[in-house]
């Protein structure tokens, strides 16, 4: 005869018994604020930062607004030029770079005014520099210190006034006033 086949009997599986498979990470559903993950890079402050710092206070805006322009917070510029005698170092800096804006513009005004660069000659710009130079001699209007003297008003009460003057001259009495008779007490 012929053997019988034996069947493999299968054992139920544990959680011991199984393969070990990898936990795949979900995804996070995105946030819906608007705030930003991680925080601004922020510029650092160098020499080219505060040369283009300087020509833009020197151009009348102020510190906050060039710094905003230079793409730096204002707190960080003042925290910055706060630290390590900076603020004098930048008011030299500043002074300097004013003082080459208003050369620079007499230079442009002086080249006007000589026709160099230009089609025609303007000879309103020398006339402003000669303003510039000597306003007593050359101004629209001559310059006269005038010094007024002050008017004084004085309000004193008519009282007050004879007390003063010292006339207070003594009270006459009046004579009384006369009686009125009503015309129901006429006897």
């Amino acid at each position: 005869m012929s053997k019988p086949i034996k069947m493999p009997i299968r054992k139920p599986e544990t959680s011991a018994d199984l393969p070990a498979t990898p936990v795949l990470p979900t995804r996070k559903k995105p946030q819906t604020c608007n705030a930003p993950t991680r925080g601004k890079p922020r510029r650092k402050i160098d020499a080219a930062v505060i040369a283009q710092m300087a020509k833009a206070v020197a151009k009348m805006l102020t510190e906050s607004e060039a710094a905003r322009l230079c793409g730096i917070e204002p707190r960080h510029w003042f925290e910055w030029k706060s630290r390590a005698g900076r603020s004098d170092r930048f008011s030299a800096l500043l002074e300097q770079v004013r003082a080459n804006r208003i050369n620079h513009l007499i230079e442009r005004v002086e080249k006007s005014a000589d026709g160099i660069d230009t089609k025609f000659p303007d000879f309103r710009a020398a006339v402003q520099l000669l303003k510039y130079a000597d306003m007593k001699r050359f101004g629209d209007s001559p310059v006269v210190a005038i010094n007024p003297t002050p008017m004084i008003q004085i309000s004193i009460i008519h009282e007050q006034l004879k007390k003063v003057i010292g006339f207070d001259p003594p009270a006459k009495a009046l004579p009384p006033a006369p009686k009125q008779i009503s015309p129901e007490h006429e006897d």
